[in-house]
């Protein structure tokens, strides 16, 4: 997928002029290096009401890191409301991180950061050979705790907003059901392939046992009715296609990562130099 076929109401180059605005401000080193739009875009489920995340890294300079005042590891606009100064892409939502902070997610093998490596449609790549090397390294290496993550994330959303228990936060819209089925879906999905994949349907096309069926059903609830709630017997379906594939997950290996953390170590010298 590349951004020409994201139906967005910005192009890429206005996309550009915007975090170099944002990321590179006034009084800053910031070098903007790498951007991509990740979110309901590229989970499959993206909708009119559907904000545009994009998501990237910057480099500071490496000698802020030695000062008392080290460099903020993070710059996000419009994450809470529309950010002063960036009304005309209000819809935007960015979170730039910078490399050591980005280094550490890879670490981890946060799955948005891996997903927004192997899957994202690129709005600017200012280093496109270190991240083709990026890409061969966490393929080199999956499936690490990734399958952990999705899971987790899966879990923590089912318990938060679709156990009919839980008083607060209790909603079982489309949208809750099918963050949590692609979360078992993904970590199914990276135990078999060794590789990642973003999108709901075609994760629900290559994982067995899955259901294509209630996927299709949601996704078009989402986009095409005002219910607030998905109605009693897809919430049914989709609660029994979570169930089954919950069901048939197996438990997870913990995996030794320490070649990988050095790898990535050694990633983050070469775009560091």
């Amino acid at each position: 997928m590349t951004i020409k076929d994201l139906d967005l109401t910005y192009s890429a180059a206005e996309l550009r002029d915007f975090i170099e605005k944002a990321v590179a401000q006034k009084g800053t080193q910031n070098q903007p290096r790498f951007y991509a739009v990740t979110g309901s875009h590229i989970y499959g489920f993206d909708s009119a009401e559907s904000d545009i995340d994009v998501r990237g890294l910057h480099l500071a300079p490496a000698e802020e890191y030695a000062y008392l005042d080290t460099p903020t590891e993070e710059v996000t606009v419009n994450m809470d409301g529309t950010t002063d100064g960036f009304e005309a892409f209000a819809e935007v939502d960015l979170r730039s991180n910078e490399l050591k902070k980005f280094g550490s997610l890879l670490a981890k093998a946060n799955y948005n950061i891996i997903e927004l490596v192997i899957e994202a449609p690129t709005v600017m790549n200012g280093m496109p050979l270190e991240i083709d090397s990026l890409q061969n390294l966490i393929r080199e290496h999956l499936p690490l705790n990734v399958p952990h993550a999705y899971l987790g994330m899966a879990k923590s959303n089912y318990y938060k907003h679709l156990d009919p228990e839980k008083v607060e936060g209790y909603a079982p819209d489309a949208k809750k059901f099918l963050y949590v089925y692609r979360g078992l879906l993904g970590a199914q999905y990276v135990v078999e392939f060794e590789d990642i994949e973003a999108d709901v349907f075609e994760l629900a096309k290559a994982v067995d046992g899955s259901d294509e069926a209630v996927v299709e059903d949601l996704v078009s609830h989402k986009r095409s009715s005002d219910a607030e709630f998905v109605p009693e017997k897809l919430e049914e379906r989709a609660r029994n296609a979570i169930h089954d594939q919950f069901n048939t997950l197996d438990s997870f290996p913990d995996p030794d990562k320490s070649a990988y953390r050095s790898a990535i170590d050694d990633w983050m010298r070469t775009v560091r130099i």
